[in-house]
């Protein structure tokens, strides 16, 4: 029974252990060019929210002229990341990876616009000098939302600390060249960020006696962190040019690992825009995937007939799996193009609305030794494309006797 006239304990819900929250823990990356980063969080208190800047150098060459940087650059320069909490296993996400999981979790479309265009603007010429780029570090623990916001991860249950390793590419081999012609602003160009950053929220319990090690022997207990969802590292296959438009194209979808699938998530590039230092490189610039039908051991299990995946996607979230139309710049030319950013979910697991996620686990399919195949349309002939697969899963992580470990 609750109470709808009157405030009281049916309807009024109160902190049990106040905490008060910081973002004073920032450190530098210690490779501001091609190569890793490694950032130790020492076990003390809950670590929240992630968030990388980044700010690219004065020049790059002689100048920028005929260079530009395209929406989302920050999360672009990203090559892979990863995350170990004490002496949990070690997995590691792509940096578009790890963009398409905030544009994901995001409460509504705006959100996500905002993440992308804080991910770095779209800029020419002289304006990519000095600019910056604000990236939310996604992690297994955490999530960009505020509706619905994963509790912290309680680093005081650890006795070794979270190790954060971020590898970037070279900044010269993000930007985009609008040169017809070779250009030697971007062969010769700066690698090198002018700075790099990492800045973490924790969360601190005031009174140290409320913290759950010095209330539990944790050697004779364990405490259950639950995840919204454990995103592996995204497998991509090569698609070669179709010669009609209603030609299907098949793949096997594999490296499936033991745990329960909650959806398969979906999304294509051209492979033009694949390649770092080519000049072209846009990682973010996802393209439309059309009949898409998904099958397991022949038994199908999703089925989109033309683009209808916009909509059966939105009867399952808050907002549409694309983001909005946006300028980006177009390589060899001074021209500039438009783009949407779309993926498609294959779900497995009901409907379980995203704040609802870390807080009520909805079974998934478990999928192994079983044959995963796609059937879908690409979007232009004449063209290779790259399809990204990024599987979902059930997940938490068991902390115990100052360890951790993912449960699937």
């Amino acid at each position: 029974m609750v109470d709808t006239y009157y405030y009281g304990e049916s309807n009024l819900e109160k902190q049990a252990y106040p905490a008060v929250v910081n973002t004073r823990f920032v450190q530098q990356f210690t490779n501001l060019g091609a190569g890793s980063s490694q950032f130790v969080i020492s076990p003390q208190g809950g670590v929240s929210d992630v968030i990388a800047q980044f700010v690219t150098p004065a020049v790059s060459g002689a100048n920028y002229t005929t260079l530009a940087l395209n929406q989302g650059w920050g999360y672009s320069l990203i090559n892979r990341l990863s995350v170990r909490y004490g002496s949990s296993a070690q997995y590691f996400f792509s940096g578009a990876q790890m963009y398409l999981q905030n544009l994901i979790d995001a409460e509504n479309t705006q959100k996500a616009v905002d993440i992308s265009t804080l991910g770095g603007n779209t800029l020419v010429g002289s304006a990519c000098a000095n600019a910056s780029a604000y990236v939310y570090i996604k992690l297994p623990h955490n999530s960009v939302r505020a509706a619905g916001k994963p509790l912290p991860f309680p680093s005081d249950l650890l006795v070794q600390p979270i190790v954060i390793t971020i590898e970037l590419y070279a900044f010269n081999q993000i930007l985009v060249n609008q040169s017809a012609t070779a250009n030697l602003n971007l062969t010769a160009g700066s690698a090198a960020l002018a700075s790099a950053q990492l800045q973490v929220k924790q969360e601190m319990i005031t009174d140290s006696s409320d913290l759950l090690a010095r209330r539990v022997d944790m050697n004779s207990h364990a405490y259950t962190l639950p995840l919204m969802y454990f995103a592996q590292q995204e497998t991509t296959i090569q698609i070669p040019a179709v010669a009609a438009l209603t030609e299907k194209v098949n793949v096997n979808l594999t490296g499936f690992r033991a745990g329960e699938v909650k959806s398969i998530v979906l999304w294509l590039t051209a492979t033009s825009t694949s390649t770092p230092g080519s000049g072209n490189f846009d990682p973010l610039r996802f393209l439309p995937i059309n009949a898409v039908q998904l099958t397991y051991n022949g038994e199908i299990f999703s089925r989109f007939d033309v683009g209808s995946a916009a909509l059966w996607n939105l009867t399952c979230d808050e907002k549409t799996q694309t983001l909005p139309a946006y300028n980006y710049q177009v390589s060899g030319s001074v021209a500039t193009g438009t783009a949407a950013t779309p993926w498609v979910d294959c779900p497995f697991a009901q409907v379980c609305v995203p704040y609802d996620k870390e807080m009520k686990l909805i079974h998934g399919k478990p999928i192994l030794n079983a044959v995963v195949q796609l059937e879908f349309q690409l979007p232009a002939t004449g063209t290779t494309y790259v399809l990204h697969a990024m599987y979902l899963y059930n997940a938490s992580l068991l902390c115990s006797r100052g360890s951790a470990e993912y449960i699937f």
